[in-house]
């Protein structure tokens, strides 16, 4: 029985359609995709392809040595669209849990994208934009920021070209540019980038991303040292993607969430977020995600003084962040680890860890300054003048180097 009589039926129905929104939605909508006939016909003869590919693409995924000995981009049979879009489906699964294989994925379905292009045989340039923001995506995840944005230039123009590209397409590039400022320090842009996607992915009914991009806006808080406005936000986005089910975010959330708590000095708080955040890491396989989390425990360990412990959390998150060719975030615990070594009086275990930092940026300026820095370290260890604030010294300026390429490294006074 309905809980309103006819008339409040009626009146409730009105309301509806006096509502602008939904009418705006529809709009955003249609413009978005304004030859639907032609999009139905593209994405039948995706599906087909799609279909075909899954029986050949699938079994060469089992593992990284399999996917490189079948060599697909020299193989005529792997040369069709449908193929393209399974590699990117599978470069986005991967990514998290293998980044480097999520990288070679998507670099073979750019190379076969391309080649089908280059002689007309691509339907859309659809195919070939995802697969270049799923290559920067993956190069994100493993820190080589410039090499993402250059491939984020090369998706943006392949979607220029594309009449069924939308506006969520390109909502999509913004995110993972903002995910790179945020980590770059290029704040402004981050929230420029953010604020462009949000409403997008609400207008497309796109929840995940929608969060995503409120993530993106706490993460801009933190680096501008407001750690209780953060908090508030990054709290916000975990309750509402809880009640949303969706484990990533509320992971991701609360990660960051407690970071701030950390920098706030509520350690029981960051101790509880991390915990949390750790169990949906191991619910959804992600592993960068629960390495991250397991540094962020190290260095609560460090904060509240248990030096031991933050060694044993860092040790172990450098290891596999090493396994994972995640360079730079390997070369960075090992800065952290080797300053808490020092704060236990263990200092005869720094030189050895230190002669292991490798740090990898594309620009040869930007190498030569990360060079001068490492090779000032190292000096330092020899001479037995290193002290903690000389570590943190260096890893502050390595954090930094991406941001500003040009600025010269200064030894401590």
């Amino acid at each position: 029985m309905s809980n309103f009589d006819d008339d409040e039926d009626d009146d409730h129905f009105e309301a509806a359609l006096r509502d602008p929104e939904p009418w705006n939605l529809a709009d955003q909508l249609l413009t978005a995709f304004p030859d639907a006939a032609g999009l139905r016909r593209l994405a039948a003869r995706l599906d087909e392809e799609r279909n075909a590919a899954r029986d050949m693409v699938e079994p060469l995924l089992e593992s990284p040595e399999r996917f490189a000995a079948a060599a697909v981009e020299q193989d005529p049979r792997f040369r069709t669209a449908g193929v393209v879009d399974v590699l990117n489906e599978s470069a986005r699964s991967l990514r998290d849990r293998q980044p480097q294989f999520a990288l070679a994925v998507a670099s073979s379905a750019v190379t076969l994208a391309e080649a089908l292009a280059a002689v007309r045989e691509l339907p859309s340039q659809l195919p070939l934009g995802r697969a270049h923001m799923e290559r920067a995506a993956a190069l994100y995840v493993i820190g080589r920021y410039r090499e993402a944005e250059e491939a984020l230039q090369s998706a943006a123009a392949a979607y220029r070209d594309e009449p069924h590209a939308s506006d969520w397409d390109f909502a999509q590039l913004a995110m993972v540019r903002a995910n790179i400022y945020v980590e770059t320090g290029r704040l402004d842009e981050a929230r420029e980038e953010a604020q462009f996607a949000a409403p997008v992915f609400d207008a497309f009914g796109d929840r995940r991303y929608f969060l995503a991009a409120r993530v993106i806006e706490g993460h801009v808080l933190f680096m501008r040292r407001d750690y209780r406005g953060a908090a508030e936000v990054l709290d916000s986005v975990a309750v509402a993607a809880e009640s949303a089910g969706d484990r990533l975010y509320v992971g991701r959330a609360l990660q960051s969430a407690g970071n701030c708590y950390i920098e706030l000095g509520e350690h029981e708080r960051a101790a509880g977020h991390f915990a949390e955040a750790l169990a949906c890491w191991k619910q959804l396989g992600l592993e960068v995600e629960r390495v991250r989390t397991e540094w962020s425990l190290g260095v609560l360990h460090k904060a509240a003084g248990d030096y031991e412990g933050a060694i044993r959390r860092i040790d172990a998150a450098r290891g596999e962040f090493e396994s994972l060719g995640i360079v730079n975030d390997a070369a960075l615990t090992r800065l952290e680890l080797a300053e808490v070594l020092l704060l236990a009086d263990r200092p005869a275990e720094v030189p050895v860890l230190l002669e292991n930092v490798v740090v990898s940026f594309t620009s040869e300026g930007v190498m030569h300054n990360a060079r001068l820095a490492l090779a000032y370290l190292r000096e330092a260890a020899e001479t037995g003048a290193l002290e903690p604030r000389v570590i943190r010294h260096v890893r502050t300026y390595l954090e930094e180097l991406p941001t500003h390429p040009t600025l010269a490294f200064m030894p401590l006074s």
